[in-house]
């Protein structure tokens, strides 16, 4: 059987920090149980050589900032795969994060009993589009801080960006301190200044 490990993500950008994971690839030819999907991203050799041709932005992400740890057969099977094809499909993808932002933000307003839920779907949905906007700059950002270095870059302060960052974290992995009511107000209070940024760097959004 065929295998190879990358590392990916914040640890090949050196941005680790106390809230960081350490994101794994696993390139196999079959699958194996000792692969726990929750420590690793697992991928067939066909499904990545798709992603490829496809020019997905992960393909890009793997592609730009991957780091071999293991091969079983001396080879970089993503060194390989060469350069991915053009990433075309950025319009409709703010679109769909545009819409999950203003549904979360909505939910969020109706209810606070899933806040952190929905204000780390409204960090995702910031953090994408930032991240497939900056493809149009020629620079792809995959930084989980992409909206404050894409230019124009997030117009909120660096609290309430962290606040939402904190949601993210504590939704994904259970990791940080609880978020406070002055947390939720706050994000509350901010969404309409995303929303305002979101369609200027992509006029065709509508904000709410």
């Amino acid at each position: 059987m065929t295998m190879h490990y990358y590392a990916f993500g914040s640890i090949c950008r050196g941005e680790v920090d106390p809230g960081s994971d350490i994101d794994l690839l696993v390139c196999s030819s079959a699958t194996k149980p000792e692969f726990d999907p929750r420590k690793f991203s697992i991928y067939t050799y066909e499904r990545l050589r798709q992603l490829w041709v496809e020019g997905n932005p992960f393909a890009w992400h793997l592609h730009l900032e991957s780091r071999l740890l293991f091969s079983s057969d001396g080879s970089d099977f993503l060194e390989s795969l060469g350069k991915p094809a053009e990433y075309n499909r950025s319009a409709s993808d703010l679109l769909k994060f545009h819409k999950l932002f203003e549904e979360s933000h909505q939910s969020l307003v109706k209810s606070t009993n899933s806040a952190v839920f929905n204000m780390s779907c409204m960090f995702l949905a910031t953090r994408n589009f930032a991240t497939c906007y900056s493809f149009s700059t020629g620079r792809p950002i995959f930084s989980r801080k992409s909206p404050l270095l894409v230019d124009p870059k997030l117009p909120i302060g660096d609290d309430a960006f962290d606040i939402l960052a904190r949601a993210r974290i504590l939704s994904t992995r259970g990791y940080g301190p609880p978020l406070s009511n002055l947390d939720v107000l706050t994000a509350k209070a901010n969404s309409q200044g995303i929303l305002d940024w979101m369609q200027n760097l992509y006029p065709t959004v509508s904000s709410i």
